[in-house]
């Protein structure tokens, strides 16, 4: 974090996410100012539409050219896009540019990720990917604190161009950031894209190159089975995670009964928890050799948080689950991520993390669409401590996580079976290790570096060493 390439990646995703949240929230606002809460929901949607086309489209720019120069390239659209959105005065512009912002998103978060095993070694991927999910998602209460302290200046920070609103001031400050992280990126080495000669076609377009990226990207999740597991487990671990979001606040004042402060109960025990568990994948994750293996027990931890969320009556239980499911959800999230960058080789990544993210994002959304409708439609329809639809709702979101960490394990029932009859244990082994690492690196002494104590230990029951 000190120096080198991957540093400068992760500052400019830093500030890129900072005015994402900020972005957001200004689009919602300005939504529901244009078109009341119909306008949330078609902003929302709108989010969701460019994954289902444009995703694989998005992998193959990241495949094809240089990672570098795209990711430059969408930086700027997307300062020049968010900042008109400072003068919209209708629901139809707002959706239009959202549609656009979101595709060059889809071009920019799998450049993004490939970009990452090339700049660090093979060892420090799981610490990257922490370093990384920290930036995405940990700047959201900082983007939630900006975007209500830029209010009160609004009228008055108008720059001779704004329109004098939060939402105006808001969007600038999101174009301000990604133009930032663009001069950010300008400084990374470059990643000119070196194609084989089977990916080459002929003519100025090549169309039907391109054509065969597509196709080849999809048939290779499809055909990996272990790549295919995550990234369809994850898709319906984010669709359950979803439902938190939406459901959070209703379900902590109108059935836990907390009054105002259990959301932020909620929230808070989420966000530690998660906390937790990227600390401890990040200490022990590096030297887990089967880390879908690791992922599977994650989701399954997660999703049986969530359900138990619904059978709870207190704040107190809520927040213990809750912060469970973090813990689960956090670990899941490092824990894929680092799978998929070990397990895709850097022909095939772009195209790969952009059906990940694609899914990823359609199911977060879609179940955010349909939670609370879903919960109205569940309310009263079972009797007693079932009768809130919430409580139903949680219900269903954990058995949809629990059950997809179930399929993940099943999918690798081959595997499991020759691990469990093997004499050798490298996931225990490694994670004694990692713990035995870091504890010496807590004390100050060199991870690698084998102490007096070891080396007493080894004389005692392996005899004495022999020549190096």
């Amino acid at each position: 974090m000190k120096s080198g390439p991957f540093s400068r990646l992760w500052r400019a995703g830093l500030v890129s996410s900072i005015g994402d949240w900020v972005s957001i929230l200004a689009t919602l606002s300005l939504a529901e100012e244009l078109a009341g809460g119909g306008g949330i929901v078609l902003a929302l949607t709108s989010r969701i539409v460019p994954g289902l086309f444009f995703a694989a489209v998005g992998g193959v720019i990241a495949d094809r050219l240089n990672r570098k120069y795209v990711m430059i390239g969408v930086e700027v659209g997307r300062a020049s896009l968010v900042l008109s959105l400072a003068f919209a005065d209708s629901i139809q512009y707002l959706l239009v540019v959202n549609l656009l912002l979101e595709a060059l998103t889809l071009v920019f978060q799998p450049a993004k990720e490939s970009t990452v095993p090339t700049l660090v070694r093979r060892s420090e991927i799981v610490t990257a990917n922490s370093l990384s999910l920290s930036a995405s998602y940990g700047t959201f209460p900082l983007g939630a604190v900006l975007f209500l302290l830029i209010s009160p200046l609004a009228p008055h920070l108008t720059f001779g161009f704004l329109p004098g609103t939060q939402e105006g001031l808001a969007f600038l400050l999101d174009a301000t950031t990604y133009t930032i992280s663009a001069a950010i990126l300008l400084t990374l080495p470059s990643m000119r894209r070196k194609l084989p000669e089977s990916r080459k076609g002929k003519g100025p377009l090549n169309l039907l190159a391109v054509v065969r990226d597509l196709r080849d990207g999809v048939a290779f999740v499809v055909r990996s089975r272990r790549v295919r597991s995550v990234v369809v487990a994850m898709t319906f671990g984010l669709a359950g995670g979803g439902i938190v979001i939406v459901l959070g606040k209703p379900y902590a004042t109108d059935v836990l009964h907390a009054g105002t402060s259990g959301w932020p109960a909620l929230l808070t025990a989420f966000g530690l928890g998660a906390g937790t568990g990227i600390v401890l994948v990040t200490i022990f994750g590096s030297r887990l050799v089967h880390k879908d293996v690791s992922f599977a027990i994650a989701l399954l931890v997660t999703g049986f948080s969530l359900g138990a969320a619904g059978f709870v009556k207190t704040i107190l239980g809520g927040v213990g689950w809750i912060s469970l499911m973090g813990f689960g959800a956090g670990s899941t999230y490092v824990l894929g991520f680092s799978h998929l960058h070990e397990s895709v080789d850097d022909e095939l990544r772009g195209r790969t993390f952009a059906a990940f993210f694609s899914l990823m994002r359609i199911g977060l959304l879609t179940s955010m669409m349909i939670a609370l409708p879903l919960a109205d439609l569940l309310d009263g329809l079972l009797p007693g401590l079932f009768t809130d639809g919430s409580r139903m709702v949680l219900l269903v979101g954990g058995a949809i996580i629990f059950i997809s960490g179930g399929f993940t394990l099943w999918s690798l029932r081959r595997f499991l079976h020759t691990l469990v009859r093997s004499t050798d244990r490298p996931m225990v082994g490694a994670a004694t290790e990692a713990f035995r690492s870091y504890r010496k690196a807590a004390r100050g002494h060199d991870p690698d570096e084998t102490t007096e104590h070891e080396a007493i230990d080894v004389d005692d029951f392996d005899g004495p060493p022999g020549p190096s």
